[in-house]
């Protein structure tokens, strides 16, 4: 595996010091005591949304990490929050992170016993709402929870298109993980959804539980980043993975002798060795690319500063963290394909190839064109902080839990909130 380029640390840019200084603006009051006051338990299988309360964001999924931002936030709004994690080992005694009561209580086909674990748990901290978001084959005894408690309601948060049909959302053994995740689908009570594509996806009979939901930023730049200092022609963040098809990405690069290319993120450890081995090469072989390996939000939102442009090169997902943090500092998104919602196209946000010439093209566009490059940033900043700000979110996301209209529409401008200064 190539080793992770280490640069030395360079002096704040310009436009890490207007994050900085706005942040502290943005969120200050941002979060007020609610009198109606909510009890909400996440439930997020794995290690990886519990290691993102407590800052370690190098390894987590964009589904993970957003769990883990959501159940933070409800806590700074005075809610009572706890968080149902782990592998059914059930080690680890119960924790505070983040305001958030952590416990290891997740259960596994490994240890049956489990179950009772996750049963225990979800009785004791007695919800008012039942939250998760990625596919598992005991999503239904979180369903069955919300069955029985008349007071506890269940929202399922779509993390990816894929999930909106549960009989082919997975691929390995189909047979048992698919109907499993249809029956927990079933039994939400509201779905969210992060763009108007995934209610089309959907059943006719689940359509009508849909709430939409955006993904929540925590931070804004004031302004966009200066393009001037950018230091990386395009820039890709993802978990190495064969859906990424960063392959298209190193064939850009290969394309592209003149520009500079970094890549972000570790290789996913279910990857083939052959696999491996190929991408290894491929990397090592391209001297305009430097493989940075995983890294930490913060030193992701630093590497987004200095580049030109993020590009995704998937062909299908949700709606990408990486897409919002990257117009969370003015910087404009080359996409392969995917562009959730029509926003990228619609909104002016970037750029969507649909082929590999496209993107060649787009990038050569986006890189040599300041002004536009300027002008994709500005539009992208102004539209993140009007619809992913934390304070619009949540309110979405309770109108969902609660069942209460929902009056923002997700996609498009027209009544959008603005809820930061």
């Amino acid at each position: 595996m190539p080793e992770a380029t280490i640069a030395s640390r360079a002096p704040a840019s310009r436009a890490t010091a207007m994050r900085n200084s706005s942040a502290s603006a943005e969120t200050e009051g941002e979060f007020k005591s609610t009198d109606r006051r909510i009890r909400w338990c996440f439930y997020s299988p794995g290690h990886r949304s519990v290691r993102v309360l407590g800052g370690d964001t190098r390894m987590s999924g964009g589904a993970e990490a957003q769990v883990a931002h959501l159940a933070a936030a409800m806590a700074r709004l005075g809610h009572e929050v706890s968080l149902i994690y782990g592998d059914g080992e059930g080690r680890s005694p119960p924790t505070t992170i983040a305001g958030v009561l952590c416990l290891d209580a997740a259960p596994s086909w490994r240890r049956p016993s489990s179950t009772a674990r996750l049963w225990r748990a979800l009785k004791a901290v007695s919800p008012t709402v039942l939250y998760a978001r990625l596919p598992d084959d005991f999503l239904w005894m979180v369903g069955l929870m919300s069955r029985l408690r008349s007071q506890t309601r269940f929202v399922y948060a779509l993390a990816h298109d894929d999930h909106c049909k549960p009989w082919s959302t997975y691929r390995h053994r189909p047979w048992l993980h698919n109907p499993l995740y249809a029956l927990g689908l079933h039994n939400a009570d509201a779905i969210a959804i992060q763009h108007e594509g995934q209610r089309t996806r959907l059943s006719h009979r689940l359509r009508g539980r849909t709430f939409p939901v955006p993904n929540l930023l925590r931070s804004f730049a004031s302004r966009p980043r200066p393009l001037e200092d950018a230091q990386i022609d395009a820039l890709w963040v993802a978990q190495i993975r064969p859906e990424k098809r960063i392959d298209r990405f190193l064939d850009l690069a290969a394309s592209c002798p003149d520009l500079r290319f970094s890549v972000v993120g570790g290789l996913d450890p279910t990857l083939p060795s052959a696999t491996r081995s190929d991408l290894e090469r491929k990397m090592c072989s391209l001297s305009n690319v430097d493989f940075l390996g995983p890294r930490q939000a913060t030193e992701i939102i630093a590497l987004l500063e200095g580049s030109k442009v993020l590009v995704n090169t998937s062909d299908a997902e949700g709606f990408p963290n990486t897409m919002l943090e990257a117009w969370s500092v003015g910087v404009p998104v080359l996409s392969f394909s995917v562009d959730p919602g029509h926003v990228i196209e619609t909104q002016g946000l970037g750029r969507v190839s649909r082929t590999a010439a496209g993107l060649l093209s787009d990038l050569h566009v986006l890189t040599k064109n300041g002004i536009l490059n300027r002008e994709m940033g500005e539009r992208a900043l102004d539209y993140v902080r009007r619809r992913h700000n934390a304070p619009t979110v949540c309110d979405m996301l309770e109108s969902a839990a609660l069942g209460r209209p929902v009056s923002v529409p997700l996609d498009g401008a027209a009544h959008l909130q603005d809820a930061m200064p």
